[in-house]
């Protein structure tokens, strides 16, 4: 063999070789790519407890997005009240749709956004733009009930401890106006039937309704199985739960000042005779009544009479006694 013969061999021996580590190469980086797209898979984990699976971390934070989106607010601003972060999920786990992510997600978090709110005994009933807002809500909220009074007492007050202040608060609680807070502020649910049936209506969405009855998103959802509640039409009838009328979220007391001049009654005066028989009575003198002038403050809270107390009374005219002669004379 000669050298022209060796060296083609070597050449060709050589070429083989490095086809057989480029296929290997090739495998290798194929199953590294195969192994980097599955472990791509990305959880949700709400609170330290996974709450679904998604094809990607990318995907994971656009159902997060529009989990904020939802609530009518800026998604910059929303925060979570649960800590809520995406993890690599297991490679068993199997990724769910981003509708349906959306849906489960939604009814496992909180969201919040800072808001001038009022704040009635340290939790937030109503959240407006700014302060000044705030200030005319609890201003309105007084004269609600103040312009029932034919002659205040005082300026109205509040029941409850009040403040405003910037809070974290359920979107569902912001109101672009005050009269829009004032309307919610004394808003009470209804009392319905345990079976009753509620009909959408134009500007409606789940969250709304469910606050309106005292419900949470996974109360109403349990109401009504096999109704998507995010994709509710005009017309679209709900199951909703029992409740009782609740509670306004502020009170407002008034007390509304009266006077008037009543009657007060003579006193008797008991004296007794011996010229009667016991048992027998004989009216002296019949008396006559008082008068006095009274201030009146009637109290209202919300509207309803709960009470009254005088403030001032004067003495028109002191009642003269009505005396009546008692017998003590035995009978024989």
């Amino acid at each position: 063999m000669d050298n022209e013969q060796i060296i083609r061999n070597l050449r060709l021996q050589l070429l083989i070789e490095r086809i057989f580590i480029a296929v290997i190469a090739i495998i290798l980086i194929t199953a590294w790519g195969i192994g980097r797209i599955r472990g791509d898979k990305s959880m949700i984990v709400v609170d330290g407890r996974p709450v679904v699976c998604v094809p990607s971390e990318q995907e994971a934070k656009g159902v997060l997005q529009e989990v904020k989106r939802s609530t009518g607010c800026d998604p910059a601003e929303i925060e979570f009240k649960q800590e809520v972060r995406v993890a690599s999920a297991p490679r068993d786990a199997h990724p769910v749709s981003r509708h349906k992510a959306v849906r489960v997600v939604r009814h496992a978090v909180s969201p919040v956004v800072p808001r001038w709110s009022v704040i009635v005994d340290g939790r937030p009933i109503v959240a407006v733009p700014d302060r000044k807002t705030a200030g005319d809500v609890l201003e309105l909220a007084k004269m609600k009930f103040g312009q029932m009074a034919k002659n205040l007492a005082e300026e109205p007050q509040f029941k409850e401890s009040v403040k405003v202040d910037v809070a974290a608060i359920d979107p569902a609680l912001y109101c672009k106006t005050a009269e829009q807070a004032v309307k919610l502020i004394f808003h009470s649910p209804v009392p319905v039937r345990r079976d009753a049936i509620y009909v959408v209506e134009n500007g409606d969405v789940a969250s709304s309704i469910a606050s309106r009855h005292g419900l949470s998103l996974a109360e109403l959802e349990s109401l009504n199985p096999g109704i998507t509640l995010d994709r509710l039409q005009i017309g679209d009838k709900i199951r909703i739960k029992q409740t009782q009328a609740g509670k306004a979220k502020l009170t407002v007391v008034v007390r509304d000042q009266s006077e008037r001049i009543e009657s007060t009654r003579a006193p008797i005066q008991r004296v007794s005779s011996a010229s009667l028989y016991t048992g027998k009575t004989v009216e002296l003198s019949p008396g006559t009544s008082g008068k006095r002038q009274i201030k009146v403050a009637t109290i209202y809270e919300n509207g309803r009479k709960v009470g009254s107390e005088i403030l001032e009374e004067t003495v028109l005219r002191d009642p003269a006694p009505r005396r009546i002669a008692i017998g003590i004379k035995p009978r024989r």
